[in-house]
């Protein structure tokens, strides 16, 4: 892969790289900020970087609709601090997104644990400015929440990774501030910790996130620690609290207020950073125990089967599993890869799927970086042919 990187300053100037490569029959490589350039093995078949990260700029803002449009490669962190006077924010805390840009978190498409609540990113996505491979300039959606006639190409390129076009701008919805934001630590065994999720999942209190993270990493002295979090209004937080509380017939072990519950999720969203291997188990949060298991498996063998720096994570709420271990550069652990192709068969029997977000060469080439997508394939490379028909965008789904 070609490192020094295009950085075009207006969707005019990203058109005439498009088009120049592909006169060239080169490939491009659709980036933002390119904090996380080989996740999931998108960047493994080369290409010229081309960074949005020159597009900053905020093109419209209106604190009382709630709608911002700024460039693609505006930071996640400095649109933060602009609507953040308005106490206003946009709930992307997908991993490794506060090092990213607005189009990066788009372009991925992937959510947090923030999504019960707000809404999946390509919810809140309202319109696009795109280059499309072909060297076209399409500007889809709009700066309203109800502006949608014929097919909704904005979610089609919301999550297509760069494949289709190189998205120059965006519009968003907003969302004020909550009031109150507490996050309730119930610590206990595995076993126990799975319960108390499957109570909260299925209770009818409005929980923000809840997710399962090993009791080391925040202090506990037991296995795993329940984080539930709860926004709203100061009496509705209370009023969720009390409910919860009730629910699981116990005292949390610790509670987390305003800005301390927002630095835990802060230091969440980072969680992954610095690993050689993420895998990402997703299954339904009734099979929440199962995928659990296999991620314990994969996290074993990533240790070699001993205590070392594997751990795990769980977003109960929506049934993902996370397994993120340091690994050695030249010799990965015996076995590891047929781990996680056993894994793979296992969640993918209780109809759930295992991705690769960063592992090793030798262990993505057997495994592979992503399931079997044989039922999706032809309709795949279909929309591929009608925005990038001679692939001069190389991302493509492995």
């Amino acid at each position: 892969m070609n490192n020094q990187a295009l950085t075009p300053e207006s969707t005019a100037e990203t058109r005439e790289i498009v088009l120049a490569a592909r006169a060239a029959g080169s490939r491009l490589l659709p980036a933002g900020r390119r904090t996380w350039p080989g996740a999931g093995g998108w960047t493994r078949d080369g290409g010229t970087p081309v960074s949005t990260s020159q597009l900053d700029t905020v093109h419209h803002y209106e604190p009382a609709d709630l709608i911002l449009t700024a460039g693609a490669g505006i930071g996640l962190d400095r649109l933060a601090r602009i609507v953040g006077p308005n106490r206003q924010w946009l709930p992307f805390d997908a991993p490794g997104s506060s090092a990213g840009t607005l189009g990066a978190a788009v372009a991925s498409g992937t959510s947090g644990p923030l999504r019960t609540r707000y809404g999946a990113t390509r919810d809140n996505v309202l319109g696009l400015e795109v280059v499309t491979g072909d060297g076209r300039t399409l500007r889809i959606g709009g700066r309203v929440v109800k502006n949608v006639a014929g097919y909704d190409l904005v979610r089609l390129f919301t999550g297509s990774r760069g494949s289709l076009g190189i998205i120059t701008r965006v519009s968003v919805r907003l969302f004020p501030i909550p009031g109150a934001d507490e996050t309730l630590l119930f610590a206990g065994g595995p076993s126990e910790a799975v319960s108390m999720a499957r109570t909260v999942c299925t209770s009818e209190v409005p929980v923000a996130a809840a997710e399962l993270v090993e009791g080391e990493e925040v202090g506990a002295d037991r296995a795993m620690v329940l984080a539930v979090r709860l926004l709203g209004g100061p009496r509705e937080v209370e009023e969720s609290r009390r409910r919860i509380r009730a629910a699981l017939g116990t005292e949390p072990w610790r509670a987390l207020h305003d800005g301390e519950s927002r630095r835990f999720h802060t230091a969440r969203i980072g969680w992954e950073e610095g690993a050689s291997l993420v895998a990402r188990l997703a299954a339904l949060p009734d099979r929440l125990d199962a995928a659990l298991a296999a991620a314990r498996a994969c996290a074993t063998r990533a240790n070699g089967g001993a205590q070392g720096s594997a751990a795990i994570t769980a977003d109960a709420l929506q049934g993902l599993v996370r397994v993120r271990a340091s690994l050695p550069d030249v010799d990965p652990p015996t076995g590891l890869a047929e781990t996680l192709a056993t894994a793979r068969r296992d969640v993918e029997a209780l109809g759930g799927s295992l991705t690769l977000s960063h592992a090793p060469p030798q262990v993505a080439t057997r495994v592979g970086w992503t399931g079997s997508r044989r039922e999706t394939a032809a309709l795949t490379e279909r929309i591929k042919a009608l925005f990038d028909p001679d692939s001069v965008l190389a991302p493509r789904c492995p």
